[in-house]
C-alpha cells in the first residue's frame, strides 16, 4: 500500500502535535510499515481514509492506536544494566541517608522516596527498579524502611500500553530478556503461556497515562527521574521544555538519569553531570552564592 507524500506529511504533523515526535523526511517508509496493519485493521483502503477516520474519531482510541502504532516501545528488564546498578548500590543507598539526615520517619506506609519512570512502555523499567529496592532492602543492615516507604509512578503516552503494562504479564521471550533465573523464581509467577509480576511488585507502581510535551508539574516531585531513550525522539525545543519541568519536579539532591546516548549538552543549563560508578547522572546545578 502506497503512502503519498500529502498522506506522509499529514500523518507527520499529527504525531508531531500530538506527541511532539519530530520524524524526519527519509522516515516515509516507517510510517507506513507501522500504520499499514492499522488501516487494514480498521477496514480501509488506503492513508488517506485512516487519516479521515482518525478525524471524525471524536472518542480519540484511534488516535491513541495510531500513536501506539508510530512509537517504539522497545524494551526489556535491567535495559543496559549499569544504570540499574548504579541505582541500587549507589543512588539508593544516598537517598535513605539524605532522608535519615532530614530526619525522616521511615514507618509504616510514609511514601518518603519516590521515583518516575517516564517513558515506562510496557513496564519493564518500572517493575526492574522495584525489585531492586527489594533486594537492596532485604539485604541492608538497618530494616527501619520498607518497600512500602517507596512510591514509583510509571507514565506512557499510550493507555493502550500502560494498561497491558499494569497488569503485569509477560510472554517468554521478554522474560528471557534481561532477567536473573533467580529473579524470575522470586518475583514472578507462571499463569498459563505468561508470567505475572508478583503482587507486592506491582503493588509498588502506580501506572498513568502521561503525554510529556504537555504539562505534568502537579505530578509530584521526585527523588529519581528516569527518563531513558526517550528524548531522543523530540526536536530540541520540546527536549528543552521537558527538561525545564524536570528541573522543577526534581528534589535537590535528586536524580535524572537518561539513555546512554543522550545528554542535556545544548539543552540545558540547569543541570550539572556528573560520572557515578558507570551512569552519567544530572543533578541541579547549585546556584552561586550572592557575592561570586
Amino acid at each position: 500500500m502506497d503512502l503519498s507524500d500529502q498522506e506522509f506529511f499529514l500523518f507527520r504533523e499529527f504525531i508531531r502535535r500530538t506527541a511532539g515526535i519530530s520524524i524526519r523526511d527519509n522516515k516515509k517508509y516507517l510510517i507506513s510499515q507501522r500504520l499499514e496493519p492499522v488501516v487494514h485493521g480498521r477496514g480501509c483502503q488506503s492513508f488517506g481514509g485512516l487519516y479521515q477516520m482518525m478525524k471524525s474519531d471524536s472518542s480519540g482510541e484511534l488516535k491513541d492506536e495510531i500513536i501506539t502504532a508510530v512509537t517504539t516501545n522497545e524494551t526489556s528488564f535491567f535495559r543496559d544494566t549499569h544504570p540499574f546498578h548504579t541505582f541500587k548500590h549507589h543512588i539508593l543507598p544516598q537517598l535513605i541517608d539524605n532522608g535519615r539526615r532530614r530526619n525522616d520517619r521511615f514507618e509504616g506506609s510514609n511514601k518518603l522516596i519516590k521515583i518516575w519512570s517516564a517513558g515506562a512502555s510496557t513496564g519493564q523499567e518500572p517493575y526492574s527498579i522495584a525489585i531492586l529496592i527489594h533486594e537492596f532492602l532485604e539485604n541492608a543492615v538497618r530494616r527501619n524502611i520498607s518497600p512500602n516507604n517507596f512510591a514509583i509512578l510509571a507514565t506512557d503516552i499510550s493507555s493502550k500500553i500502560i494498561a497491558g503494562a499494569e497488569k503485569g504479564f509477560y510472554d517468554e521471550s521478554q522474560i528471557k530478556r534481561g532477567l536473573l533465573d533467580g529473579y524470575v523464581r522470586k518475583y514472578f509467577q507462571k499463569e498459563g503461556m505468561f508470567w505475572k509480576v508478583r503482587d507486592d511488585i506491582r503493588s509498588m507502581v502506580r501506572f498513568k497515562q502521561l503525554n510529556l510535551t504537555e504539562s505534568f508539574k502537579l505530578i509530584g516531585a521526585f527523588n529519581v527521574i528516569f527518563c531513558r531513550n526517550v528524548l531522543i525522539y523530540f526536536d530540541d525545543a520540546t527536549k528543552s521544555r521537558i527538561v525545564d519541568q524536570f528541573y522543577d519536579i526534581l528534589c535537590d539532591n535528586g536524580f535524572l538519569i537518561l539513555g546512554s546516548t543522550e545528554s542535556l549538552y545544548g539543552i540545558s543549563e540547569k543541570f550539572e553531570s556528573g560520572l557515578l560508578d558507570q551512569t552519567i547522572v544530572y543533578q541541579k546545578r547549585r546556584p552561586l552564592p550572592d557575592n561570586a
